[in-house]
């Protein structure tokens, strides 16, 4: 192998493991914004749920007024009673009183289920509110972590950028502004090693005349745009 094939493969390799160190570094933030992103969907959801807990507070406080309000007119219709002045009179009142009776005993029932309903939301609210604490722990940890290893990150990404800019030498000046255009368009795929006779990224067959050239140490440029070389094992 060449020693410019050499260097290809040493760029290639190094340009790989900078891409995993970049997407890693960038990972990071997408995975924070995911995660707060669910946390916030949770705290909505909870929001709704204490707004729902207001609305069944609120209906059960109306039917206990509506109950007070039944009491009061049953005492009343009962003070009537005692001084109803006719049996026709008596009866009216007498069965006006049994039909609110009965109404207010279907109100309480009513009232009953729904504190029971206010006791279960409120329970329902507190549980969802540790979950909600116990997510907001798990996102702060994430994100200490996230900054932990950053820093260990950056510096690992500048270390390989110094190996790349000094291994990158090797190149001629005159393929540098193609192979920095490759780099902006493909990443680490900007190169290519060959398999057999193929270009690993297109695998379309380069002619023998092309093998010898890169074996010579000729930098080739495969049709499909990638800068090509022999690695250690052809």
């Amino acid at each position: 192998m060449s020693p410019q094939g050499t260097g290809l493969q040493e760029i290639h390799e190094l340009r790989l493991k900078l891409q995993e160190v970049i997407e890693e570094i960038e990972r990071g933030p997408r995975q924070i914004a995911a995660r707060q992103n669910l946390l916030d969907k949770k705290k909505g959801e909870l929001e709704a749920r204490r707004a729902n807990l207001k609305q069944l507070r609120m209906a059960a406080d109306q039917k206990n007024l509506q109950l007070k309000t039944n009491e009061s007119k049953i005492r009343d219709l009962q003070g009537k009673l005692n001084a109803a002045a006719s049996n026709r009179e008596f009866d009216a009142l007498r069965s006006q009183i049994a039909a609110d009776t009965m109404a207010n005993s279907v109100l309480e029932d009513e009232i009953l289920e729904s504190l029971e309903g206010c006791d279960s939301a409120q329970k329902d609210i507190k549980d969802y509110e540790q979950e909600i604490a116990a997510s907001e722990a798990e996102v702060a940890k994430f994100i200490a972590g996230v900054k932990e290893r950053e820093p260990g990150l950056k510096a690992q990404a500048a270390e390989l950028e110094a190996k790349l800019a000094d291994v990158e030498k090797i190149l001629p000046a005159d393929i540098v502004p193609q192979y920095r255009r490759l780099v902006q368009s493909y990443g680490a795929r900007a190169l290519s090693p060959v398999h057999g006779t193929a270009c690993g990224e297109c695998y379309v067959g380069q002619r023998q005349q092309t093998i010898v050239e890169l074996r010579a140490g000729k930098f080739v440029f495969c049709t499909c745009g990638r800068l090509m070389y022999l690695p250690h094992s052809e």
